[in-house]
């Protein structure tokens, strides 16, 4: 049976049972109280619906799904040890993928968000329609329910949010102090829907040096919804300084492959990548690094995010979601400047303690 199609409804009883004597009895806890408080909301959502369409609900979508959210985070927050032993053996964590996918999983799906990442319609979980949902961070969804868990999503992705707001600022900061009267070139590498981008082509309305963004990324259509985002918010301006966009269908591993630093990155004032490198395996990383710090002019600035290990994100993601990452330590993260010549080098942890964020700036 296709993994998609497993879920509560049509996994026979036994099955059920079995899979459940390959978890640990507080997994299955958390599994169990996670479902049993999502069946507490679903009813009490319902009771609260009018028969009347007519009628409003007799509720706020906010302030109930804040309290879903609140109890949640009570359930997971709980669960740090059984995650790790999880994650320590591949074994294990494969009968936990398919002991939650059965059992919680379906309880989440009616959420937009929940069902893009889990169903991944463009091939891959954490495509630029999840990360729309995040930025827009309103009620989505068929029925009242499905509006609520999708909520409940969009809290849970918030460091998705967060580190937009980190390399939305880093650029702000990188304009400002730009010297160079032809202007710079910024690159962001698996860009999705380049959020950061449109909110600071909205407000950058003084100076007069030309900017250049190129855009990469190995989706065609995030590629096309970004550069339409952008382009519309650029007509809008009455004024400022010359934005281009350049947008490049390219895998960035093909791109690193091929050209080895390409040359539409070559002297780029900054390259980031927020969350590409979750993806990628530790030599990949490695090199990756390497190779676009090459890239930059002096005085240019890399940024890097990745998950950090041992949270209790890798159970809505990983466990519920079907989302794989690659959780790192911070040794892990910062190991990827190893041997950058001159590299002035920090990390920090986003504002919800679930991201790294690395950033090397290169010697001017």
């Amino acid at each position: 049976m296709n993994m998609k199609e497993f879920s509560i409804e049509n996994a026979p009883k036994y099955s059920r049972v079995a899979s459940a004597r390959k978890v640990s009895p507080e997994y299955r806890d958390v599994v169990g109280a996670s479902v049993e408080l999502l069946q507490d909301y679903r009813v009490q959502i319902h009771s609260q619906t009018p028969r009347n369409p007519v009628e409003p609900f007799e509720g706020s979508i906010l302030d109930i799904s804040h309290n879903l959210w609140q109890d949640w985070r009570g359930i997971w927050s709980c669960a740090a040890n059984c995650l790790l032993e999880i994650t320590s053996d591949p074994a294990n964590l494969i009968k936990a993928k398919q002991y939650t996918e059965a059992l919680l999983t379906p309880e989440l799906l009616d959420g937009p968000l929940w069902r893009q990442a889990y169903t991944k319609p463009r091939g891959y979980p954490g495509d630029y329609l999840v990360m729309d949902h995040i930025y827009n961070g309103n009620p989505r969804g068929d029925t009242l329910y499905g509006q609520v868990v999708h909520m409940l999503a969009i809290e849970i992705g918030q460091f998705v949010e967060k580190r937009k707001k980190f390399a939305r600022q880093s650029i702000d900061e990188m304009v400002a102090r730009c010297e160079n009267p032809d202007g710079m070139l910024i690159a962001s590498l698996g860009c999705g829907p380049a959020k950061e981008i449109v909110e600071f082509s909205q407000s950058h309305l003084t100076g007069t040096r030309p900017l250049t963004f190129v855009l990469v990324d190995q989706d065609s259509e995030a590629l096309q919804h970004a550069g339409h985002s952008i382009s519309e918010t650029l007509k809008e301006r009455q004024d400022g300084p010359p934005i281009d966009i350049q947008l490049r269908h390219q895998s960035v591993m093909r791109l690193m492959r091929e050209v080895g630093p390409s040359e539409m990155l070559l002297h780029a004032d900054m390259i980031y990548s927020a969350g590409l490198f979750d993806y990628f395996g530790d030599r990949t990383c490695h090199v990756l690094s390497k190779r676009l710090y090459e890239a930059l002019r002096p005085g240019g600035l890399l940024l890097l995010g990745n998950m950090k290990a041992n949270t209790d994100m890798i159970g809505p993601l990983e466990l519920i979601a079907d989302w794989t990452l690659t959780y790192r330590t911070a040794e892990n993260v910062l190991s990827w400047a190893d041997g950058l010549k001159g590299a002035e080098i920090s990390l920090r942890t986003d504002d919800t303690g679930y991201d790294y964020l690395l950033s090397v700036r290169k010697p001017a």
